[in-house]
């Protein structure tokens, strides 16, 4: 399996957490090609390898400190760049050029337009773990976190510590009675393999209580449909079921239906989670 990042509005985000200091940035080195250079947006997409202590070797999109890096630079070209990660963001602070080779791999294309935190997502219709019929709108009239898995992801700091956590935040909720409105999602990014029949016994050795923790399934367009305009990007392996590239992003909704909170990567923790859905007022009933 390969994880690929694709952050809200083509930067990379690094959930932050909390507090009035910022952590000193981080620095790494990383080497790889240039599949595609989008000047008007101050990004390059590179194929990289593992980053050493940081994260293992994918294709994404990197914002650049200064223009000028992405000058005389263009798609096939080897690079090798250092990577500055700070308490919110993170850019190339160097991009140079150590050769050139032909593309193996196309640039994935731009993103889309995708939803910021006040706006209202676009309603879809899914089926649940056990079969029965859902929409996001069935889900107006409380608070909601949702992030996004497949059940055969193989790494355990990726989809299985979305799972993890979700399992931590329901506990949170079962016993805080001003949270009893909030909804935890969980939507399969391999809805062809992941159906209710595989989702019910999932949701089952995860402890999920049907009263608060869902997972969603549906027709494959669908699924990609919704998760766009979250800014979810995934690309299958046709040689390789199991080998899935895609980002990892998990959002908070308001009772309204309205995007509140987006974390990016596997960074954000339970806790910051429940202070998201807690910072949202609760629902007039």
């Amino acid at each position: 399996m390969r994880v690929l990042w694709v952050p809200a509005a083509a930067a990379l985000v690094i959930a932050g957490c909390g507090g009035s200091s910022e952590a000193p940035a981080r620095e790494y080195q990383l080497q790889g090609q240039i599949l595609a250079v989008r000047p008007e947006r101050s990004e390059v997409v590179i194929k990289h390898q593992d980053i050493k202590g940081f994260m293992p070797g994918m294709t994404m999109p990197f914002k650049v400190k200064e223009g000028a890096l992405l000058q005389g630079k263009e798609p096939g070209d080897l690079v090798t760049a250092t990577l500055v990660v700070g308490e919110v963001n993170a850019h190339l602070r160097t991009l140079e050029k150590t050769g050139h080779a032909p593309l193996d791999t196309p640039a994935p294309p731009p993103p889309p337009d995708i939803r910021e935190p006040g706006d209202t997502l676009t309603d879809a219709t899914f089926v649940d773990q056990n079969g029965m019929p859902s929409s996001l709108s069935a889900y107006r009239g409380h608070r909601v976190a949702l992030t996004f898995i497949y059940t055969r992801c193989p790494l355990p700091e990726f989809c299985p510590l979305m799972d993890r956590n979700f399992a931590a935040v329901q506990k949170t909720l079962a016993t805080t009675p001003a949270l009893a409105d909030v909804r935890l999602v969980t939507m399969t990014l391999d809805p062809a393999f992941d159906t209710p029949a595989v989702l019910k016994p999932y949701a089952l050795r995860r402890g999920a209580d049907p009263k608060i923790w869902s997972f969603l399934t549906g027709e494959p367009a669908e699924i990609n449909r919704f998760g766009t305009q979250l800014g979810i990007y995934v690309e299958h392996n046709p040689q390789n079921a199991i080998d899935i590239t895609h980002n990892l992003r998990t959002v908070v909704i308001d009772p309204d239906g309205r995007l509140v909170k987006v974390h990016n990567g596997n960074s954000w923790t339970p806790s910051e989670l429940v202070a998201d859905l807690s910072a949202i007022p609760a629902p007039a009933h």
